[in-house]
């Protein structure tokens, strides 16, 4: 079995952070605390209990007006030569609707986006000569493209007044392409005679479709503080395949690597998480709520296949540890139909630290976020517009002067401006 190196964790897309994004209106203004109170679209996420409390029937629709990335790893590429880049993102929508069955029961469907990062970045570089007369120039670029959608139902039911259940379970769909490219050009200096090229190549394309099921529950403790729990179950991988290439011409022909695996089976295991929340809720008024999100650890094949010129199966392994993530939030509303909301949440990273001589290509950086809201609530509508931040640093995979695996300083941050509305019928 060949264990194929990841030449950049810059393309692990799917590095650990389990709340880069926040999903919803509410939510996300909120620093993505509502387990305990969520009543609205937002409970088809974070606890599909809630949807048992949800008055009228309702369409919603939430949209990013813009995002930003960042993302530098120090000398990542070599010594001298830092990977930094800044991309304007898409970053993840959702769509869902609610029917108010009855005054204890109402059922949801819902698409949503939890997790989404599109960016391309090139890098150039020129060092003193490599030998005297010849200059050495060195060109990366880097293309990742990697989607996660959640498809499905969700129900909740008022057991008793107080009480109410709920389930959901998503169809868990995630596209992933991920390319990396060096080149070293070798040229006379004073003139443009090239003397050597050499180069890598990393590629990785798949697709892959998964079960995963939530089971929520929340109690009112008084008229005004809720209570609430919510676990999530691995998600069951179902199908997937993807295709994974990586070529090195080096100055040692001896050196040089070819791997070209067709119709790999693929695998997207997301962890048990279990959620549990208190909050204080004095509707139209004001607001607050404290969530505890703890992820359980996971291990699993992302790809593994034939290598076409050699048949040596190839296989590439995903490995996280145990997490623990809190998120606070608070709500005031100006005559009881502004809504102004503020959070905070962490985004602690569950990816193992980096560590070369075993084989552990990661890129650790724990992350924290804030959170900002405006709304307008009317009788048959709601809309929110509002931003969300994270940032964090940690350690990254980078590279020496012989093109070794080493670990590096890395920082990491997203902005993104939201917009969410609703129709209530």
């Amino acid at each position: 079995m060949a264990w194929i190196f990841y030449p950049l964790s810059i393309t692990l897309a799917d590095n650990g952070n389990y709340q880069n994004f926040l999903v919803g209106d509410r939510a996300a203004g909120m620093g993505g605390a509502v387990v305990a109170s969520t009543r609205d679209m937002d409970a088809c996420y974070y606890n599909p209990s809630g949807l048992a409390r949800v008055t009228g029937s309702r369409i919603s629709l939430s949209a990013t007006l813009y995002g930003i990335y960042n993302i530098w790893a120090k000398e990542a590429l070599g010594p001298g030569k830092s990977y930094k880049a800044r991309e304007f993102e898409s970053i993840p929508s959702a769509f869902g609707s609610i029917l108010n069955v009855s005054d204890r029961f109402s059922l949801a469907f819902a698409v949503l986006t939890p997790d989404e990062i599109d960016y391309n970045a090139q890098k150039s570089f020129e060092r003193y000569p490599y030998q005297p007369g010849i200059l050495q120039s060195d060109y990366y670029s880097v293309t990742l493209d990697d989607t996660m959608m959640w498809i499905g139902p969700s129900l909740g039911f008022r057991a008793s007044d107080r009480l109410s259940l709920g389930m959901a379970a998503y169809v868990v769909y995630r596209s992933s392409v991920r390319k990396q490219a060096w080149t070293y050009l070798y040229t006379k200096e004073g003139s443009k005679e090239v003397v050597q090229v050499l180069s890598r190549q990393y590629s990785i394309d798949y697709t892959n479709y998964g079960l995963l099921g939530i089971l929520g529950a929340q109690y009112m403790l008084t008229d005004d503080i809720y209570l609430g729990a919510t676990v999530q179950t691995p998600s069951l991988n179902l199908t997937g395949n993807g295709d994974l290439f990586y070529a090195a011409a080096l100055d040692n022909p001896e050196q040089d690597e070819l791997v070209n695996a067709k119709n790999m089976k693929s695998k997207n295991k997301l962890s048990t998480k279990f959620s549990a929340g208190i909050g204080y809720r004095v509707p139209s008024r004001y607001g607050f709520e404290l969530d505890i999100t703890h992820y359980f650890p996971t291990n699993y094949t992302e790809l593994t296949g034939d290598d076409t010129w050699t048949g040596e199966q190839v296989s590439l392994g995903v490995r996280k540890k145990s997490v623990t993530n809190f998120n606070i939030g608070g709500e005031y509303y100006i005559n009881e139909c502004y809504p102004l909301r503020l959070g905070f949440f962490t985004n602690l990273s569950a990816a193992p630290y980096p560590d070369p001589e075993e084989n552990v290509i990661s890129r650790q950086i724990d992350m924290y976020g804030v959170s900002a809201g405006i709304g307008m609530e009317t009788e048959h509508t709601t809309i929110n517009l509002g931003i969300n931040y994270v940032w964090g640093d940690g350690k990254s995979q980078g590279l020496d002067e012989d093109f070794n695996p080493t670990v590096v300083d890395a920082r990491e941050s997203y902005l993104f401006v939201f917009l969410a509305s609703a129709y209530i019928f």
